[in-house]
């Protein structure tokens, strides 16, 4: 897989997949405790149709969170796999408890996040704003939680990297996760269906819903991605 996404256009393809996965499931869906820190690491990607089989591209990140109040967490990301590749990819954001859970109404958070790349072949550097916001629910008597949230990522380029107009402004990113709570270990998996407001890129092929636009020869809406990541909090 790695190879032919090195052998033709490179940086627009790996720019592609980055920006349009998304890159990694939420940070922080809740706040961390006051004073506490965490360290998380992610791999999983969107699903893409490669020779005949479909399988996720395995993009991976880091982070590290602290929680500074009792409902207020920050955190920074850096993503690896764009990193072996020569793009710096990094993230900055908080997450805010706006609601606590009371009973079956659930918990809501919201979090701004800056999201910055620079590639080091044409020293390019690119920002993409992001704003998610999430309701969860902690199981009965127990700290494991479900989530389901609304991340929404902002292009504000005029034109995409090989110079074609830039028609989505906007990607909505729909999430539905589960959470795993032990006392010093978290365990998340999470399931994308990332940009539906669209059809696929035509440089990669990815594993959406619906039928392809034969009109247009572009694939279906929007991907599906599988991710899993494991936090270690201090």
């Amino acid at each position: 897989m790695l190879h032919k996404l090195i052998n033709h256009n490179f940086l627009f393809t790996i720019s592609s997949i980055l920006v349009f996965a998304s890159c990694s499931p939420a940070r922080f869906v809740k706040p961390l405790d006051k004073g506490q820190t965490a360290v998380t690491v992610n791999i999983g990607g969107p699903l893409i149709d490669y020779s005949g089989t479909t399988i996720p591209v395995p993009l991976s990140s880091v982070a590290v969170g602290h929680g500074y109040t009792k409902d207020v967490t920050g955190f920074a990301g850096l993503h690896t796999t764009a990193l072996l590749f020569g793009v710096l990819q990094a993230d900055i954001g908080v997450v805010k408890e706006l609601v606590k859970q009371k009973k079956l109404v659930p918990g809501i958070s919201v979090s701004p996040v800056a999201n910055i790349m620079f590639d080091k072949w044409d020293h390019r550097f690119s920002f993409f704003p992001q704003v998610d916001a999430h309701a969860y629910w902690n199981y009965l008597k127990k700290p494991h939680y479900a989530y389901v949230g609304l991340s929404n990522w902002f292009d504000l380029h005029n034109k995409l990297d090989n110079g074609e107009p830039q028609n989505y402004h906007w990607m909505p990113i729909i999430e539905l996760g589960n959470t795993f709570v032990k006392r010093k270990w978290n365990y998340t998996l999470e399931l994308k269906y990332i940009a539906p407001n669209r059809r696929n890129i035509s440089i990669v092929d990815y594993a959406g819903i619906g039928n392809p636009d034969t009109n247009t020869g572009t694939g279906q809406r929007g991907a599906i991605g599988f991710y899993i990541g494991v936090t270690r909090k201090f």
